[in-house]
């Protein structure tokens, strides 16, 4: 299996303090695997001004040194042996008018092929939550590739830069030395973004009661035991594709899936989580769909969503209209 490649970063931003809070990810993820960072303004208002972005003649874009992007944000430089000399992100600047955020979002995700959407959210529910935080929702459930929402609790200067433990939360897990099983999406970017970071990766997978029959203490047991030894082979499968030192840990829990996984988070000190989702709206959305979205508003560190593969590329007029509310 060809390791994942990330060509392109896309960073939507409407200026706001929780935007500036995943610039810095989207930054420094584009330095790390050598990608082009797409900035895109989205003014749902056509009345209002247009945006006056750096003009460089003949090209379009502009090159944007990491070592300034750590000291306008206030962020620790990496370490000498990391990045010596620094190296330059090239930023692609672009600007839609009249369309919502989250259409807007999808659209230049598609068109430009990105391979992995850094955004802000508010983490707020219901009226009080922005339009950044509905719209981050709305990318991660539909876009076409992963998306990397940070809150403002992430914001510079606060926590642990760059992430230095990776969380991932595996729900779909290969049959006990099943070497030859396909590695879920989510657990693939999980192992990249821990070697890009050099950080270790730890799984967690949650033991819900649709998986016991009868429920009883020995069954749970007898389950997690199985699902734990899933998880050893999930994590031996990613060692090898990582094709460099990544140190993995395993933890099997039990109970509400978005509470386990983020009681995880929070014991273990994770820097970023990884989880996967069906991306389905409604009552056909798979479990972990709907752990994702609580896991957004609610992780205490920066959460990356990948959609299932198998997903529908297009949702019905009633999900656009979800998406837009």
């Amino acid at each position: 299996m060809p390791p994942l490649a990330v060509q392109r970063i896309l960073f939507p931003t409407d200026f706001s303090a929780a935007a500036e809070g995943a610039y810095r990810h989207a930054a420094w993820l584009a330095d790390r695997f050598g990608a082009e960072l797409h900035v895109l303004h989205v003014v749902e208002d056509e009345s209002a001004p247009p945006r006056d972005w750096p003009d460089v003649a003949g090209t379009g874009h502009v090159r944007v040194s990491l070592a300034d992007v750590s000291e306008d944000l206030g962020l620790p430089a990496p370490a000498a042996e990391d990045h010596a000399p620094y190296d330059e992100i090239e930023v692609v600047e672009a600007e839609v008018v009249g369309r919502a955020v989250p259409e807007a979002v999808l659209d230049y995700a598609r068109d430009e092929e990105v391979d992995l959407v850094v955004m802000g959210t508010h983490g707020r529910r219901g009226w009080r939550r922005g339009v950044l935080g509905s719209a981050a929702e709305a990318v991660a459930r539909r876009a076409p590739c992963p998306v990397l929402t940070v809150r403002p609790l992430d914001a510079p200067g606060q926590g642990e830069w760059p992430p230095s433990r990776v969380l991932l939360a595996a729900d779909e897990l290969p049959a006990r030395g099943d070497h030859a099983a396909p590695v879920p999406l989510a657990a693939r970017w999980a192992a990249r973004l821990a070697v890009a970071y050099h950080a270790p990766l730890e799984i967690v997978h949650v033991t819900t009661p649709s998986r016991l029959s009868l429920g009883l203490p020995d069954e749970l047991a007898r389950v997690q035991a199985r699902e734990r030894e899933a998880l050893l082979t999930l994590a031996e499968a990613l060692r090898a594709e990582a094709e460099a030192e990544l140190p993995v840990g395993v933890a099997v829990r039990s109970g509400d899936p978005a509470a386990a996984v983020r009681a995880a988070a929070e014991e273990t000190r994770a820097h970023l989580l990884v989880v996967g989702t069906h991306g389905r709206g409604g009552a056909g959305r798979a479990l972990l769909g709907s752990v994702a979205e609580t896991l957004v508003r609610t992780a205490p560190c920066p959460v990356l969503v990948a959609r299932d593969a198998l997903a529908d590329a297009d949702r019905p007029a009633a999900d656009a209209r979800e998406a837009r509310s």
